[in-house]
């Protein structure tokens, strides 16, 4: 099995977006047909956000479930779950977080510019240090232009949480995003940078790699459930880029697997 591993992956499809519904068994085929077409031996899993909740935390904690309960029918090749809390939700979350941890959740995942509240709202700080104490990762997406996942938003939750690992998903979306990113992660060592989306190619890797160095640089795919993926532009940035072997394992899945405490 390839070493590879995919950090970004999303169970649930975009509301409104087309293709047909499909059994989890199908979905769970698919996604394991997409990760060897693409020699990726493992991935994590996080829920889409852009979620419908009606029924409030109770419906966020339902997505959790389903995202556990998913996982479960291929545990060799979706090693790590990465759930999700509607910050609105306030401190209710709190109490999630370690239902979650004791289920085996290694971290949570967030895309606020489509959950309501800024990063670095206050209840924000809460959450994450009940998750600290747990020792789980924060999958943060910081795509380009986008207010309440800035990157000054993501320092200021990294600067007070020293030893939790932070992700900033999707930093690769602009080149001042990544920048921006960069500078983060150079003052805040337990910030680390993902590939997904990338708009930059190897250029973007390149030199990333020149300021902060492989070991901080993480690879995604930001694949959905059912889709039809020809490329996946990570992969081949990492692949064209002028890198050593040593590098491209480290983008390629050690640094994430390191962080992640998997085999």
């Amino acid at each position: 099995m390839s070493m590879h591993f995919d950090l970004h992956q999303h169970f649930g499809k975009v509301p409104g977006s087309a293709g047909r519904s499909a059994t989890v068994e199908e979905d769970r085929d698919t996604r394991i047909a997409f990760l060897d077409s693409f020699g990726i031996g493992q991935c994590a899993l996080m829920p889409g956000h852009s979620y419908a909740a009606p029924q409030g935390i109770a419906d966020v904690r339902a997505i959790n479930d389903g995202l556990h309960a998913y996982a479960a029918l291929a545990p060799d090749r979706f090693v790590a779950v990465f759930g999700t809390l509607d910050p609105r939700h306030g401190m209710a979350n709190v109490a999630e977080v370690e239902r979650l941890a004791a289920m085996g959740f290694r971290g949570l995942s967030w895309h606020h510019r489509f959950q309501g509240l800024p990063m670095d709202h206050p209840v924000m700080f809460a959450v994450v240090e009940a998750m600290e104490a747990h020792g789980m990762a924060v999958l943060a997406h910081c795509y380009a232009n986008g207010d309440f996942e800035s990157p000054w938003r993501l320092r200021r939750l990294a600067e007070r949480f020293r030893r939790t690992p932070f992700f900033a998903l999707d930093a690769m979306t602009s080149p001042e995003n990544l920048d921006q990113l960069i500078a983060v992660a150079e003052v805040c060592d337990n910030v680390h940078i993902d590939l997904t989306s990338t708009l930059l190619g190897s250029r973007g890797v390149e030199r990333a790699v020149r300021r902060i160095g492989a070991g901080r640089l993480v690879f995604g795919s930001n694949y959905y459930s059912m889709s039809r993926v020809p490329r996946v532009v990570a992969l081949d940035a990492v692949e064209q880029a002028e890198l050593d072997e040593e590098q491209k394992a480290a983008i390629l899945g050690g640094t994430a697997r390191r962080l992640l405490g998997l085999n």
